[in-house]
């Protein structure tokens, strides 16, 4: 059981409904600025707001839980594989040079830079194995080493 556990490690869902919620007002705000017809006043609304509003949450809330069930991590012997809808990306420990602890714990992300020059960010599971796994399993080095090896990377 404890191996299957490893093989579909899912991020904390509340991120990615806050991350819905705040699109669905943004599109909410955007309908309603661009449909309503002022010239009555803000209320009551057009007709067209009571077409629009449902139509932006159904769509919202199959995408949220679409999302949420199709992001989900896997950890191999040497790498992580993270699915986020169909896209597949491999993050090998070999590539992970440096991992800064400081903001990960802060912003419950994980934020790896890779050999290549790039960061990338992995949301914490709920028990932070990601992380934690990152940490052992990578042959980290100090920022020092990786600003002279990268001397454009920002933290």
């Amino acid at each position: 059981m404890a191996n299957k556990k490893l093989n579909h490690l899912t991020p904390r869902p509340i991120r990615i409904i806050i991350v819905f919620i705040i699109a669905f007002l943004i599109f909410e705000a955007i309908f309603y600025f661009t449909m309503q017809d002022f010239n009555k006043g803000f209320f009551p609304f057009d007709m067209s707001f009571y077409i629009y509003t449902p139509a932006i949450l159904v769509v919202s809330v199959v995408f949220c839980v679409l999302s949420i069930t199709q992001t989900y991590y896997e950890i191999e012997k040497d790498k992580i594989v993270h699915h986020k809808m169909g896209k597949v990306t491999e993050i090998k420990y070999k590539d992970i040079l440096y991992v800064d602890e400081e903001w990960s714990k802060k912003h419950k992300m994980v934020l790896m830079y890779l050999n290549d020059g790039r960061d990338h960010y992995l949301a914490f599971d709920k028990d932070e194995i990601i992380y934690n796994t990152v940490l052992e399993k990578a042959n980290l080095m100090t920022w020092e080493e990786y600003k002279i090896r990268f001397p454009n990377a920002k933290k």
